[in-house]
């Protein structure tokens, strides 16, 4: 099963490459979208169990992932529009890399609830699509990790990128400096809260962090060891250069 699966997803992609091949240079970058991305859809749909035998909660599971697909499109077409004045090669897209990437998206934004994260992922192509780059093995790392943090670690990650340079020794001290003991787990962290519009806990923002940690994202530069405890006035907690990378990779290039 798992090797005739192969064999589809390769015919599937010279199909696309195939349709991709039939346009020309053409000024309008939403017009070259349209026609790659039909038929991305069409391969992406085909994963999305829907039919007779199913009930009425899988119909409406395979028409709620087929509308944010097909909103997400629009989002890049619109997108592409307001760059404008770029001309762009058919060359662009008849490449293995963009496709898979562009399937690698569209394969997890069905799942995607989070407009903060949509907006990221249009970025992606975006990018690609103004700026294409050989696919590297750490693109595909990227649009899995976008896939699997929260929101919260996002915009934490980015704060790190904008703290970089100050000793951070905790999350509580980054955002309550030397008052941070009096705060509790439970605290609910404003500012943090106010750029997700949700509530965000003190013990929430720590977990997440942590798990930045864990990932690679954030790096502990402290020179004293061992490092005893959390808050340890040793820690040294700044943004990785995978952490950076990463961020830019989810942004639209300044070039764009």
């Amino acid at each position: 099963i798992f090797i005739e699966a192969i064999k589809v997803k390769e015919f599937e992609n010279k199909k696309i490459l195939k349709t991709m091949g039939k346009f020309e240079k053409n000024p309008k970058l939403k017009d070259h979208f349209e026609v790659v991305s039909e038929s991305v859809i069409k391969t992406v749909f085909s994963f999305i169990p829907a039919g007779p035998i199913f009930d009425s909660f899988w119909n409406y599971r395979a028409n709620l992932k087929q509308k944010r697909v097909i909103d997400f499109s629009e989002s890049v077409k619109n997108a592409l529009e307001e760059i404008g004045g770029n001309e762009l090669h058919s060359s662009n897209f008849e490449t293995e890399d963009f496709v898979d990437i562009m399937e690698a998206v569209y394969m997890r934004l069905m799942n995607t609830q989070s407009l903060y994260k949509l907006e990221r992922f249009r970025n992606i192509l975006v990018n690609q699509i103004i700026e294409p780059a050989l696919e590297t093995p750490l693109f595909m790392k990227y649009i899995q990790l976008l896939d699997q943090l929260d929101d919260a670690q996002i915009v934490l990650l980015d704060s790190f990128r904008y703290w970089e340079g100050q000793k951070i020794n905790s999350i509580a001290v980054a955002y309550f400096g030397i008052e941070h003991n009096k705060y509790s787990g439970d605290h609910v962290m404003e500012t943090l809260s106010q750029n997700l519009s949700r509530k965000i806990t003190l013990a929430e923002a720590e977990y997440y962090m942590n798990e930045l940690v864990s990932l690679g994202l954030i790096v502990n530069v402290s020179v004293s060891m061992p490092v005893v405890g959390k808050n340890s006035p040793h820690n040294n907690f700044q943004i990785s250069i995978i952490g950076k990378s990463f961020l830019k990779f989810i942004e639209i290039s300044e070039a764009n």
